[in-house]
């Protein structure tokens, strides 16, 4: 600075080639000066553990600094703080730090808060950089939050919703799928993501599930599980079950729970295509039971409200086996998708509506179990984390 001069940067094509051991401390160096700052910001009491993560994830593009530390360790995390203080005079080291470091626990971090209004919770799913996108700890806070809700005697009803105005949940975060590695895996996996719907559906009091942005897979599911579904107006895309484009089948409830509330026939067309539905054609087929022009959200608790206080009629989700199930699904244009992930997709569909609900959820994670023995759920994956949504497996319907 005191020269007057630009820094030295590497020009297009140039390779910058450091030591390890100075790669290292540089290394060692920042991540002591970050997490530093941000124990301050926290201590300063300006700010908490949620909207601090949610800030620096989003604004400055890095990785999120209680993720790290949770990543790093309490301990680890303390003494890169320390060491950088060591060497800068007058940097503090955080008191929250400290005492993080001496309890020995990583930090919670809520992605799922709640913004009640008066007797109504409202549960707001927050992860915007992955447009609401479902892992174990959301499904978990999720389950958290019901829990919470059933117990308070002054709460009647809850409104489920996602933060911002892109996503309500835009599906399961595929990096959870694709850590799944075996049918006993993948069928637990169900099994523990159908508990938390579960919940939601029998907590005892209205759930309504209001559609801020598209709700894909896991997040459609979710707001099945719900007691009613608003949705905004004019949505091209509202949402659907693209799992067959990944070389799966749903497996929180898709299956079962989309042919009791629309029909099989149209049910099961639209999960074994994959296709989007918009929010016009979602009112159409009973998905959701109203559009909204208006606030959303004030809407949302308006109609939680009239449902809790009995004014207003709850549409209903059949338990028992549905009749005059066909003995078969009539012969779709699949395109690209995995014949083999259909087949056992159609049997999912049949074979649970033959059943009660609950019979019929247990068979869906048993089958989902059985699309991870494939080539094709492989492909599926490896295609959407390489080549992103848009791009076509080239399934081998095995």
């Amino acid at each position: 600075m005191a020269e007057g001069k630009p820094w030295e940067t590497p020009g297009r094509g140039e390779e910058v080639r450091v030591p390890e051991d100075r790669k290292r401390r540089i290394a060692e160096a920042l991540r002591g000066a970050y997490l530093g700052l941000v124990s301050e910001v926290l201590d300063s009491g300006i700010t908490n553990v949620a909207d601090l993560e949610m800030a620096v994830e989003n604004a400055l593009d890095m990785k999120a600094p209680f993720r790290l530390m949770n990543d790093l360790g309490p301990a680890a995390s303390l003494a890169l703080v320390e060491a950088y203080a060591k060497t800068h005079p007058g940097f503090p080291v955080g008191k929250c730090l400290r005492e993080r470091a001496a309890s020995g626990r990583p930090w919670t971090v809520p992605v799922v808060l709640r913004q009640d209004r008066g007797d109504v919770a409202v549960v707001v799913i927050r992860r915007p950089k992955l447009l609401n996108a479902l892992d174990a700890v959301a499904f978990e806070q999720i389950a958290e939050r019901m829990r919470e809700i059933r117990a308070e005697g002054a709460i009647r009803a809850a409104v489920l919703t996602g933060f911002g105005v892109k996503a309500f949940v835009s599906g399961a975060d595929v990096r959870f799928l694709s850590r799944i590695a075996s049918a006993e895996d993948g069928e637990r996996t169900c099994l523990e993501s159908q508990a938390v719907l579960n919940l939601v559906q029998e907590l005892g009091k209205p759930v309504v599930c209001a559609l801020n942005g598209v709700a894909f897979g896991g997040g459609m599911e979710l707001a099945m599980a719900c007691t009613a579904r608003i949705a905004r107006r004019g949505m091209g895309i509202l949402g659907g079950q693209p799992e067959p484009n990944l070389g799966i089948i749903p497996g929180a409830g898709g299956t079962q729970r989309l042919p009791r509330i629309v029909g099989i026939e149209k049910g099961a067309e639209i999960l074994r295509t994959g296709r989007p539905v918009s929010a016009g054609e979602a009112e159409r087929i009973g998905l959701v039971q109203e559009l909204c022009e208006g606030d959303l959200l004030d809407a949302a608790v308006g109609i939680a409200r009239a449902l809790a206080d009995g004014s207003r009629k709850a549409p209903g989700l059949p338990r028992a086996p549905l009749p005059s199930v066909p003995a078969a699904l009539p012969p779709l244009d699949l395109g690209h998708l995995s014949r083999r992930i259909d087949a056992i997709l159609c049997e999912t569909i049949l074979a649970g509506a033959r059943g009660t609900l609950e019979e019929g959820l247990k068979l869906e994670a048993r089958k989902f179990g059985e699309c991870v023995g494939t080539e094709d759920m492989r492909i599926g994956i490896r295609n959407f984390m390489e080549n992103g949504p848009g791009a076509k497996a080239a399934f081998v319907h095995r």
